[in-house]
């Protein structure tokens, strides 16, 4: 059995000029409710490449199987390939306390959690990522890599369903588990499901909800880089999502993205943090606490830098946790799920409404 996945990840290798020797040492069916397929970062870094996948592969049709294949299989070529120095595992381990002793949720940063990327809970994310190497690898994997993997699935669909430069986003297909839909469904579903989300952070604050929102901005952006119009497309998905006054930020990203530039891609998701993030914590903080608790001093020079120490400040002056009573601190896939479920129901119309147009016609595209 796992000599079938490796043959699958030697084609890929082979097909994306991958030259390396590594295989995979097992695959475990054990991937979390809402999770089709991923790596696990930790154990990447302590040299054990395992694939998790959900128990209901089996059922899927051949198609979508290779599509989330496609997409894992770059996140392990990245890591493979990643141009800097990674952290190793003692760097990691020294980094580790106990659950009850750290708010995971607020005091991992914005990079620091991942849907396929995944980080143990019991991990003192910033910690982890302050002054080492993990921080630039986790950035790495959850925005670069994000983008890319997009890329390289969304390219070898259509190469093998498509023989034209010339698609059409409303006939042109990608595989669902059990049917094809439509490019555009796939761009609306993905545009819907940001808006939603951000909508529920802007409400509850919790730090993994930008981190969702955040990692499907990468998707749309990796499906969009391969159309002629990406910079249009991307304009109007900026406006349906009411980030326009960000406009010239997340362009920034999309195209340190797409050449591939580190250090730039660094520097514009720290921006996006300061200025997407920080503002909503600082307006919440002044909502929901007692002005006693803190300073407009030290509210005003919060940075995504020192946001978890006064994260620390503020729960010891509180006798709690910052987050206690508003919201669990844990957000995992599910909460996500019911989160979707809790938007206005007249926002998603909307939203539907305004997607339905987003893209329309033919698009070139470089494949």
């Amino acid at each position: 059995m796992l000599s079938q996945w490796n043959r699958m990840w030697c084609d890929f290798k082979k097909k994306n000029h991958c030259d390396s020797d590594v295989f995979l040492d097992e695959v475990r069916f054990d991937a979390p409710y809402g999770v089709e397929a991923s790596f696990d970062l930790l154990e990447l870094i302590e040299g054990k490449h395992i694939l998790h996948l959900t128990k209901r592969i089996h059922i899927y049709r051949s198609e979508i199987v290779q599509f989330l294949l496609d997409h894992e299989f770059t996140h392990l070529m990245d890591y493979i390939q990643y141009p800097l120095e990674r952290p190793t595992i003692d760097d990691i381990n020294r980094r580790t306390i106990q659950e009850d002793n750290v708010n995971t949720s607020s005091d991992i940063g914005i990079f620091g959690t991942f849907g396929e990327i995944h980080l143990p809970q019991k991990m003192s994310g910033q910690n982890m990522l302050e002054g080492d190497n993990g921080k630039k690898l986790f950035d790495y994997m959850n925005t670069y890599s994000e983008f890319h993997a997009c890329q390289v699935s969304f390219q070898s669909v259509m190469s093998h369903s498509s023989g034209d430069l010339l698609i059409d986003v409303k006939k042109n297909q990608v595989p669902g588990p059990f049917r094809d839909i439509s490019i555009q469904k796939m761009l609306s579903d993905c545009l819907r499901h940001a808006h939603m989300i951000y909508q529920k952070f802007s409400a509850m604050l919790v730090p993994q909800l930008f981190v969702l929102y955040f990692r499907q901005i990468m998707y749309l952006f990796g499906y969009v880089s391969h159309f002629s119009n990406d910079i249009p497309t991307l304009k109007q998905a900026f406006d349906v999502l009411g980030i326009s006054q960000l406009e010239d930020m997340y362009l920034d990203m999309y195209r340190a993205l797409k050449e591939k530039d580190i250090l730039r891609i660094y520097e514009c998701s720290d921006a996006i943090y300061r200025d997407s993030y920080i503002p909503f914590v600082k307006d919440y903080i002044r909502r929901t606490y007692d002005p006693g608790l803190y300073t407009e001093d030290e509210l005003n020079n919060i940075t995504p830098e020192n946001y978890h120490l006064f994260v620390e400040m503020i729960a010891n002056r509180k006798g709690g946790r910052l987050w206690s009573g508003r919201v669990s601190p844990i957000f995992g896939v599910n909460d996500v799920n019911r989160a979707y479920g809790d938007v206005d129901p007249d926002m998603i119309r909307e939203m539907v409404r305004k997607t339905r147009e987003l893209p329309d016609g033919h698009m070139k595209t470089d494949f």
